[in-house]
Formats: C-alpha cells, sequence, structure tokens
C-alpha cells in the first residue's frame, strides 16, 4: 500500500470493489468469515486501509485471483498447477524425443497440456492513472 493516505486506500477499494466485487464478497466470506458489505456499510465499518491489505493477503486459489488473471476458467491455476502442467509437458517432449530418435518412422509430437488462455495486458501510462482519477495533466508534476 503506498502512503497516498486514506483516500488513496478508498479510492483503490472502491477500484477493486467495481472490478471485481463478487468475487471479493465470496472469498471475504471464505478465508476470512467477512462479510464484505457488512465491513463496509455496516454499523461499525472497517477501515479501507485493512480491507486493502485483507485482499493483498489472499490466496492465488481465491475467487478474486482468479478473476485478476481473466475469468473463472483461472480458478485452480495456483503457480503449483502451472508448474506442475510445465512438468507434465517436459516429460512427455522427453518421450517423444527419446521415441522418435530410436524410431524410422516420423512420430507425432505431444500435445502440450491444457491450460486457461492467458490475459492480454496492456501497460499503463501515468497519463492514463492521471486521467482516471481526474488529476489536472496541464504539463509538469502532479502536486497535491
Amino acid at each position: 500500500m503506498g502512503a497516498g493516505g486514506e483516500c488513496g486506500g478508498i479510492l483503490g477499494l472502491c477500484e477493486l470493489i467495481d472490478r471485481y466485487g463478487v468475487a471479493l464478497l465470496a472469498d471475504f466470506r471464505r478465508f476470512y468469515g467477512i462479510d464484505l458489505t457488512e465491513a463496509l456499510y455496516g454499523s461499525r465499518p472497517t477501515a479501507p486501509r485493512l480491507l486493502l491489505a485483507l485482499v493483498e493477503e489472499l490466496p492465488d486459489e481465491s475467487a478474486f485471483a482468479a478473476a485478476v488473471r481473466g475469468g473463472p476458467q483461472h480458478r485452480g491455476w495456483t503457480v503449483t498447477a502451472h508448474l506442475l502442467a510445465s512438468v507434465i509437458d517436459a516429460v512427455g517432449e522427453a518421450a517423444w524425443v527419446t521415441a522418435q530418435a530410436n524410431s524410422r518412422k516420423r512420430i507425432r509430437r505431444p500435445r502440450r497440456f491444457p491450460r486457461p488462455a492467458a490475459q492480454q495486458r496492456r501497460p499503463v501510462t501515468v497519463a492514463a492513472l492521471a486521467e482516471r482519477f481526474g488529476a489536472d495533466t496541464g504539463g509538469g508534476v502532479i502536486r497535491r
């Protein structure tokens, strides 16, 4: 979390809830036993910085992590699962190379283990961030 003060925490949390609200609702209940709507709008609301810290610590198998990666097809695809798929591919490739080297016929190359499609990300520029948060970009440094 940045040093942007309380306002930065609220803006960041609002943006996350706008994009991934359903996933965050499910994950807060599943992993923390917290009703997110109660934490936001209840009689004793939780500080946005605390909620952001909890979002940052959600595990790889969370619905939020899957949504950030590209959608529900990414559920269950943790770092370990990706590494295991790579090992399966490497073993298949090694077996194919060995079989091809010892055969007179052409052997079909093995298919890669199916993975969810990767999401194409565009780099974010400072100008785009300033525009998103309504800052004046009339040249020079943005000051508070």
